[in-house]
């Protein structure tokens, strides 16, 4: 019996226990919901009360910014293509600065130099301030391409266009001229088959054949076959990128080729006729002097039948392979004057260095500066 009412007073301590365990886990829980709502609005006061230092905001877009990247100036000069090459590279500069579209006009006008500098400025009073610095980038284009592409620039790089070649070996320059011209002319190359086909005709022949024979799909494809086959012709000397003019360089010119154009009938009619003159001048100074003296001795015969009988000589003049070649210059060369190490200032007049103070070296015999009289050359000792 009492080890039964020892077991149960054990159980009711326990239950007793859990039981005011489970009142405190209540009422704490119940504490801390109240306090929940405190705390929370407790964070959104500290939130709200910070400071403007104390948040972080992204800095503002300025000038500085956009001229740190080194923008192309604009001066107005150059014609359609260089404000279309400036075009391209103000818009890359923009991009790369990440210049806001409403700052863009302001930035890209402090670009401006020269002409251009003074168009804008007169567009800026005509407009007001506030007006033209609204503009867009866009319209600002569209203002500049009617200032500095006038109708009659334009049709002048139509007419280019028209009848552009590429200039012997030098493919590169070639092409980028047909790019720049295809932006500023797109009627003549507005579907790729007309733009191939008017690449095509401006490469020279040698080139042209095998690039229309390949049928290139896309214009680039006809750009890189071209460069290529280009490349191989100047390396095997078709033609020259950069033709050099060698001086004492003599022609190799071979006796068995037959002269051109008739030179040869030329020169046997003309040495024919030299001959046909000599004979009858030589003929008509005998005939002429049998008449005045009446008959003549036998010298004087003997000296005529030589003179008849002799064929005309003429001087023979040399063929370019017999010009000797002239010996290149060389050099002499020249001893370095030694330098002068002292203090004194060089003279302007004597031109040697002596003090301020002090005579120059005047000549009495000849008047001249630089030398004294006892050591002039012109003196009466020498």
């Amino acid at each position: 019996m009492p080890s039964n009412n020892s077991t149960s007073r054990r159980t009711a301590r326990r239950g007793a226990r859990r039981s005011a365990d489970k009142r405190i886990a209540s009422l704490e829980t119940r504490e801390v919901v109240k306090l929940i709502p405190q705390i929370v609005a407790q964070v959104h006061s500290l939130s709200n009360s910070r400071t403007p230092e104390d948040v972080k905001t992204e800095p503002a877009f300025l000038y500085k910014h956009f001229k740190a990247c080194d923008p192309m100036p604009f001066t107005g000069e150059g014609g359609v293509s260089q404000i279309l090459r400036w075009f391209d590279a103000i818009e890359v500069t923009l991009r790369q600065s990440g210049c806001p579209e409403g700052f863009q006009t302001t930035c890209v006008t402090g670009v401006f130099q020269s002409r251009a500098l003074d168009w804008w400025t007169a567009e800026r009073n005509k407009r007001g301030i506030a007006a033209a610095y609204a503009l867009s980038w866009n319209e600002l284009k569209k203002l500049m391409r009617e200032e500095y592409c006038p109708p009659h620039e334009l049709q002048k790089l139509e007419d280019e266009f028209w009848q552009i070649k590429q200039d012997k070996g030098d493919n590169a320059s070639y092409t980028t001229r047909f790019k720049q011209l295809s932006v500023i002319c797109p009627s003549q190359v507005d579907t790729p088959r007309k733009a191939t086909a008017k690449y095509i005709r401006g490469l020279p022949e040698c080139v042209g054949d095998f690039v229309e024979a390949a049928k290139p799909a896309t214009i680039e494809g006809a750009y890189q076959l071209a460069a290529e086959i280009n490349d191989k012709r100047v390396l095997s000397g078709f033609f020259s990128k950069n033709p050099v003019k060698q001086a004492h360089r003599a022609i190799f010119v071979d006796p068995s080729d037959k002269p051109i154009n008739g030179s040869s009938d030329d020169s046997q009619e003309n040495s024919s006729k030299d001959s046909s003159d000599d004979s009858s001048g030589n003929s008509s100074k005998d005939s002429s002097d049998d008449a005045s003296s009446g008959s003549s001795d036998e010298a004087s015969d003997d000296a005529a039948t030589s003179r008849k009988t002799q064929p005309n000589r003429k001087r023979k003049e040399p063929s370019v392979e017999e010009i000797p070649k002239p010996e290149p210059l060389r050099s002499v060369p020249v001893p370095a004057k030694r330098a002068y190490n002292g203090s004194h200032p060089q003279c302007p007049r004597c031109t040697y260095h002596h003090p301020t103070g002090a005579g120059c070296r005047y000549c009495a015999y000849c008047n001249k500066y630089g030398h004294l009289t006892w050591n002039c050359h012109f003196g009466p000792q020498h």
